[in-house]
Formats: C-alpha cells, structure tokens, sequence
C-alpha cells in the first residue's frame, strides 16, 4: 500500500516486485485491529467500527433484560466503551469534521438499550423518536465519543510529561507545563493528535485543580470531571455543539 495525499489522483505508483512477481496493491489494510486507509483518512476504520458496535448492540438487547440496574454501566462499557476506546488516539482526530458521528450515534442506541430508555413522542414529533440520551450519559460518568477522544489525548500528553517519554514527539515550554503547538501550514495537518493534542493539555492546565493535580494521584479523575463538566452544559437533555471538549479549541481561537 502506498500513501498519498487525498489531492494525489491514485494508481501513478511504480509496481512493487520481488523476484520478478508483482506485489498486489491494496488502498487499505488493517493492522493491529486498526483500518489504514492510504490516504490515511480513517472514514474506513470508523464505518468498520459503527458496524462492529451495531453487532453489539444486537447482543446486548437479548441481555439487558435481565441485567440488574447495577452492572448495566459495566456491561456497556465492556461491550461499546471498550471498543471505541481501543486506539481512539490514532484515529478520534477525525470527529474535527465531524465523521464520528456514526460512533457517537451507535453510543446513543447501546446508551438507550442498556438502560432501558423508553421512546418520547410528542404530537410535533414527525416519524420514529428517540428516547434522549444526554441526561443518562452524564448521570452514569460516561463521554462521548469526542470527549473520549479530548480526555484520551490529555492522557497521552501527561504520561509523556511524567514518564519523560516521547520527547520527540511533544515538546514542553521550559518556564510552564504548556506544550509547544507545532505550526502546520496546511489545515489538514491540524487534525491529528500531533497537533490537538498539545492544544487540549493547554487548555486543560488553565483550570488550576487540573493544574494543581499534574503529578499526583487522581489526574485522570479531575480531568474527567471537567470534561464531564463541558458535557453537561446547556440542556440537560439535548446535544449540542458545546458539549464537545474541541470545540473549546475554537472558541479559545475566537473562532
């Protein structure tokens, strides 16, 4: 498989030999669990995981059933949390184009199905409705996909600042604990954890208790909760784009 820019029209590679016989070519492959695309765009890895999640969705409607209140959180994070989780700091970076919705609305249906939420109609509603989710999302500590992705990515940062590893990957300013953004000159290089990464940590560290915690025990936890705290903002029942933790990145931009 060879790599290319989305702009780069396909097939102007020279053929790959070994011992005279041509090496097949594919535009995508899975490695380690993860689909790569050879444009590196993730829409692939992120359908095949919205198809995976829909399976377990299935599953889980023959359990829940009989599933006692108290192990329904358990039982939704092992079978969806799990799995969204896996990797999410590779290719999560997509959800700034909004292309995890199919995620995030797999979430919603495993959300509605583990815990039972019954379908809302009103008379303005138009077609099939659906029970909201929001509400059962904060009240049991779960994140959206997007803010797995924020929380996963501050993570990444403070294992490098403790562990002192990765050094070549983010750099730390020399008089505070911000991380120094690299500067990319086109738009799209600004959509992976490179660059995100280091601009979720430098929010993150304004708020002083998240601050205050680097290097102790419950960083995780308080981040979290901040995070959880964006989530719950606005209407406690319906989304909206404010309950993301990224969009804060454009908001401190004055976007």
């Amino acid at each position: 498989m060879y790599f290319r820019s989305t702009r780069a029209p396909s097939g102007l590679c020279m053929p790959v030999m070994i011992l005279g016989s041509p090496i097949e070519r594919v535009v995508s492959i899975k490695f380690l669990g993860v689909t790569i695309t050879e444009t590196l765009s993730w829409d692939l890895h992120i359908s095949n995981l919205a198809k995976s999640l829909q399976r377990s969705i299935g599953s889980l409607r023959h359990l829940t059933t009989r599933l006692p209140t108290c192990l329904r959180k358990s039982v939704y994070c092992a079978f969806i949390q799990s799995k969204i989780l896996y990797a999410i700091s590779v290719w999560g970076s997509a959800g700034r184009e909004f292309k995890l919705l199919p995620i995030f609305r797999a979430q919603k249906k495993a959300v509605r199905v583990v815990f039972g939420l019954s379908t809302v109609r009103s008379p303005e509603t138009v077609g099939r409705a659906y029970a909201h989710t929001k509400s059962t999302f904060n009240a049991n500590g779960l994140l959206s996909v997007h803010n797995l992705y924020a929380l996963t990515s501050i993570m990444e940062i403070y294992n490098a600042r403790i562990s002192s590893s990765h050094t070549d990957l983010f750099q730390f300013s020399e008089y505070s604990n911000q991380v120094i953004i690299p500067k990319g000159t086109l738009i799209y290089l600004g959509i992976n954890l490179y660059f995100i990464a280091p601009a979720l940590w430098n929010l993150g560290i304004k708020v002083q208790d998240i601050k205050d915690k680097i290097g102790c025990k419950g960083f995780h936890s308080r981040v979290k909760c901040w995070i959880q705290e964006i989530q719950s903002k606005g209407d406690p029942e319906n989304w909206s784009n404010d309950n993301y933790t990224e969009k804060m990145l454009d908001m401190s931009k004055g976007k």
